[in-house]
């Protein structure tokens, strides 16, 4: 079976190089902004709709006039250009039909140009020297990478992505591997999202809730505040507000690839809750005619759920569980955290962290009495296979109320 796996890895050039890259950015930033100009120009003179294949043609007579050196470089870094160009039109259209806020393409200032996506990328295009990779791409400067990992040069490159990242540049390579299904394992997890804790399993496993620096946060916000605009000083807090923001996103997404990768490798099915985040994080101000009520804890609500990058762990556990050969079911989470995984009846743990059924005088931990009832909606879910569900092995034990 063949999957793509994303390599991410920094890159390192020379002075020159930095400049050159650059002054690459500065090219293609202005071919976006001309090809926008086009498509609003044809359509509001002539009503005509230009495809990505006529921007195609279009920049072959750039390039063989090499306007604003476009001859120069690659036609893939330049049709790459093109293509988020047409990417941002088509959902366009997709929010007009389905209507939602349009939100048309807008011209980009070269601070918004950060990416350059290579088209139709080769093999020979990344190659191993001397115990690091080198990254070649016509008109383009030297740009050497370090991984930790192994480049599988012999598996086909499918993408290529080179990215700025304040003083820093890292590549994304796309390859198509081989990649085998686990062992298979009959055992079953159910796992509960949280705040307190970012992953409860029905094992009593744990995982612990992302943090973020807040008051180092704060602090760079109020150095960036105090600086004057367009001065040489606030650039240079802006970059350091942008590498503290990168360096938690790195460690936070990190933390999120570990925890879904031991999940995977030791339970056969997962069954987790179908929530609607968008809806959960929803801001609680309302209008000016029906103001909302306790809008600021309801503002630091959502800003811990969206510490927790629920959506990033369901989005993994979702390619991983297809490479691998897993089952995941999504299951309705009403009610999981007051019903009883023992009796099924119904309690209101309130705030606190223990659980307690006032039917059978089961005492729990909360988080896992609602892990265990995701567990059993996915066991049902799943079918007539047989699963290892096996006994909670929560820090406090399951035991009788007096």
């Amino acid at each position: 079976m063949t999957a793509p796996a994303t390599y991410l890895i920094r890159l390192k050039s020379s002075p020159t190089g930095y400049a050159l890259m650059e002054s690459i950015l500065g090219r293609l930033n202005w071919l976006y902004n001309q090809a926008l100009e086009r498509r609003k120009t044809a359509y509001q003179e002539r009503e005509e709709s230009l495809s990505l294949y006529d921007q195609y043609r279009w920049l072959t007579q750039l390039r063989a006039a090499n306007e604003h050196g476009l001859g120069e470089i690659a036609v893939g870094a330049s049709r790459g250009m093109l293509r988020r160009l047409d990417q941002a039109f088509q959902a366009f259209f997709r929010r007009v039909r389905e209507g939602e806020a349009p939100g048309f393409p807008r011209f980009r200032s070269i601070r918004r140009c950060v990416t350059i996506d290579v088209a139709g990328p080769h093999n020979g295009m990344v190659r191993s020297q001397n115990g690091r990779y080198l990254i070649r791409v016509k008109g383009f400067p030297r740009l050497w990478a370090y991984s930790g990992r192994r480049l599988p040069l012999d598996a086909p490159l499918k993408a290529l992505r080179l990215t700025k990242r304040g003083r820093q540049w890292e590549a994304a390579l796309v390859y198509e591997v081989e990649r085998a299904a686990l062992p298979a394992s009959v055992s079953a997890v159910g796992i509960d999202m949280g705040v307190r804790k970012r992953m409860t399993c029905s094992d009593g496993t744990r995982y612990a809730r992302g943090r973020r620096n807040r008051r180092r946060q704060r602090k760079l916000q109020r150095a960036l505040a105090r600086c004057q605009q367009g001065s040489r000083n606030r650039g240079k807090r802006r970059a350091a507000l942008a590498r503290q923001a990168r360096k938690e996103h790195v460690r936070e997404r990190n933390a999120c690839h570990r925890a879904t990768t031991e999940i995977i490798r030791r339970h056969g099915l997962i069954a987790v809750e179908k929530l609607q985040i968008k809806n959960m994080t929803r801001s609680a101000k309302g209008t000016a005619a029906e103001p909302g009520s306790q809008v600021q804890a309801k503002a630091g609500l959502n800003r811990e759920v969206l510490a927790q990058n629920w959506s990033l762990l369901f989005s993994q556990l979702r390619y991983k569980a297809g490479w691998a050969g897993r089952e995941l079911v999504e299951v309705n989470p009403q009610y999981t955290s007051q019903q009883c995984s023992r009796c099924g009846s119904r309690n209101r743990p309130g705030k606190s962290e223990t659980y307690r059924c006032r039917c059978c005088g089961l005492v729990a931990d909360r988080d896992v009495n609602a892990a265990l009832n995701i567990l059993a909606a996915g066991v049902i879910a799943a079918g007539a296979q047989t699963w290892a569900v096996g006994p909670c092995v929560a820090p406090e034990p399951y035991a009788e109320a007096a």
